[in-house]
């Protein structure tokens, strides 16, 4: 390559200046570095330092060259960067004669040494960043005898540096939960004998059906850290038959049903509350819609579109859809005549202590208030500290702030795909939510998108964007 000769005090790459020494390191050859630094920005990293080569003692006729390197800290990849030639007045003469001079290296650039003068070297080199520069070191490398070796001893340690981007993310603190509101559901499948009402324990799949209900309410309430509030029941019946008929059995066997729980229980009668449905089109819409009939449509279409009367209606779809029909007897309304039940109960609150044991055993009696407050305890980034996010995610699926907190945490981890799919179910655009998706695209190299969103996190004036909008500027 040719080489680049700049001489002292020409475009501002060699300055006349008194040096400011601080951190300073003073080479074999003299010359004293200060201000040595590893940056970046993007895809790009900066190599910066001033050298000072006041002290530098060269003969006339040689050069001496400090070639900086930058090495990866474990030594795996490295790269040498453009040197500094310090020549002597002879030298110096000899390649304005020769400006055509072939040189090994491109340097940086060539100062004749003047004694008597304090001289300095403002030295800047960007690179295009790769992985191995997320951990590294700068040297810089003497060769004192201008002959393109390096003398033993002349290699100096500058300054470390870890370039990786580390985001600055912002963790939202969930509400807390005054009361942790929770309920139990359920359905039941009670047998009555025909146009009864009154509830007989040992009919049929009976035994099995008030087990079930039973078994829930047991669950909920022999549970110390559990306090059952109510009870609802919304009983069913089928659409065959008449309004009227079906009204009567609809009521009378969800009251049914609640006045065995309060003889059960001892609960008082406001505990339990109960209503009706009539006739249960909605459930018959539902199991048509996931039927394999084949005139699945056209009733459908026919209880969408058919008679308001629904007696009328009912027995037209006999008539219209007989095949249907009597599939429908047998298969879908069996399951249409049914009681729904939900147990409302509250859940205590945990101390600190209790809760880190939970949130590994029974997580779901905790609210996301007391799940963060165990993350808080761990180290950010750390295996627990992700653990708690992801099973309060899980467990709070639909949370705006469980998953902006569970996609904060992949992204200390790097894992950007991910995180996005929880971002993906925000429907919020807070500057928390809007530094996160940032994040991820720069993660992703995506800057232009990255600086959109961590833009709109900085005017809700979140602290932590300006710190990810610098990397990208």
């Amino acid at each position: 390559m040719k080489r680049n000769l700049l001489l002292f005090g020409l475009l501002g790459s060699v300055t006349l200046c008194v040096a400011d020494v601080y951190a300073q390191q003073t080479l074999q050859s003299g010359a004293v570095v200060t201000e040595s630094a590893i940056t970046r920005q993007r895809d790009s990293v900066t190599v910066s330092m001033t050298i000072d080569i006041s002290e530098i003692q060269v003969k006339s006729q040689n050069s001496i060259l400090l070639h900086p390197r930058y090495i990866q800290s474990d030594g795996v990849g490295s790269v040498y960067l453009p040197p500094v030639e310090v020549m002597g007045r002879t030298r110096h003469i000899y390649f304005q004669r020769n400006p055509d001079a072939v040189y090994s290296d491109e340097v940086y650039c060539s100062v004749v040494k003047k004694s008597k003068e304090t001289q300095v070297v403002h030295y800047k080199v960007t690179l295009p960043y790769v992985e191995w520069m997320d951990h590294s070191r700068l040297q810089i490398v003497e060769d004192l005898c201008g002959c393109g070796k390096v003398s033993p001893g002349a290699l100096s340690n500058l300054t470390e540096a870890d370039v990786s981007f580390e985001p600055y993310l912002a963790y939202v603190v969930p509400e807390a939960e005054v009361v942790k509101s929770r309920d139990l559901s359920g359905c039941a499948y009670l047998d009555f004998r025909l146009n009864r009402t009154n509830i007989d324990p040992g009919y049929r799949e009976n035994p099995v059906e008030l087990k079930r209900i039973i078994s829930s309410i047991d669950t909920v309430k022999n549970d110390k850290d559990f306090t059952i509030t109510s009870i609802e029941l919304c009983g069913y019946a089928s659409p065959e038959g008449s309004y009227q008929l079906n009204e009567r059995l609809a009521k009378g066997r969800t009251n049914a049903l609640r006045n065995y729980l309060i003889d059960k229980y001892g609960f008082t009668d406001s505990f339990i509350k109960s209503s009706y449905e009539p006739e249960n089109w909605k459930g018959l819409v539902e199991y048509l819609r996931s039927s394999n009939l084949s005139d699945k449509e056209a009733i459908l279409a026919y209880i969408e579109n058919g008679p308001s009367d629904v007696d009328v209606k009912e027995r037209q779809m006999q008539i219209k859809f007989p095949d249907s029909y009597e599939e429908l007897l047998k298969n879908c309304y069996p399951g249409l005549r049914r009681t729904n039940y939900r147990i409302n109960y509250v859940i205590k609150s945990f101390n600190l202590e209790e809760a880190k044991k939970l949130v590994r055993t029974a997580p779901q009696r905790l609210s996301l208030q007391e799940m963060f407050a165990v993350a808080q305890t761990y180290e950010p980034g750390s295996d627990d500290f992700n653990y708690v996010f992801d099973v309060a995610v899980r467990m709070y699926p639909h949370d705006d702030t469980a998953n902006i907190n569970a996609a904060n945490a992949l992204l200390e981890q790097g894992r950007a795909k991910e995180a996005l799919v929880y971002l993906d179910k925000v429907k919020s655009d807070s500057p928390q939510v809007e530094n996160a998706r940032g994040v991820a695209c720069i993660l992703l190299k995506d800057y232009e998108n990255a600086r959109l969103h961590i833009g709109k996190a900085l005017e809700g004036k979140l602290p932590e964007a300006q710190h990810n909008m610098n990397f990208l500027k």
